[in-house]
């Protein structure tokens, strides 16, 4: 499947979990969270912490989701995205959006081990539609540039 295929399958998803969820408004998991939850996408918040995000039930890990959940958004750290993405495999979930500067090589080794549609290392905000005015002008630069994928 070419990288916007998988891309837009992953933005097609009827649920979505954000893992990396925290109480620090500043950390991209929020941003995420509420723009895809404002965007009408169907969001669950996912933090080992919190028993509830945003007025929603937080669940605690990704082993907790609903069954219906075959996609998740990870903004975590690396050492912490092995573990979600195994879990989540485990669960049967089927498509990944790994946020910029969550992933590495080992995590990347195993999703393509196990043939699951992911996106690692782009910006979900230049895709999820309606895009804002600072991911437009990115998103508009990355195409200049050949860097938007096709």
């Amino acid at each position: 499947m070419k990288p916007i295929e998988t891309i837009n399958l992953f933005l097609q998803q009827p649920y979505i979990a954000v893992v990396g969820v925290s109480r620090n408004k500043n950390k991209f998991g929020n941003t995420v969270y509420k723009s895809l939850k404002k965007k009408g996408i169907n969001v669950l918040p996912v933090n080992p912490h919190l028993t509830e995000f945003d007025g929603e039930k937080c669940f605690s890990d990704v082993e907790t989701l609903p069954p219906h959940v075959k996609a998740v958004f990870v903004s975590t750290p690396p050492e912490k995205t092995m573990q979600i993405v195994e879990k989540a495999i485990n669960k049967g979930i089927k498509h990944f959006w790994l946020q910029q500067g969550s992933t590495n090589d080992e995590v990347l080794k195993l999703l393509k081990e196990k043939q699951v549609d992911y996106t690692a290392d782009r910006c979900i905000m230049m895709f999820a539609e309606p895009v804002g005015t600072f991911h437009g002008i990115h998103r508009f630069l990355s195409k200049l540039t050949g860097n938007y994928p096709q």
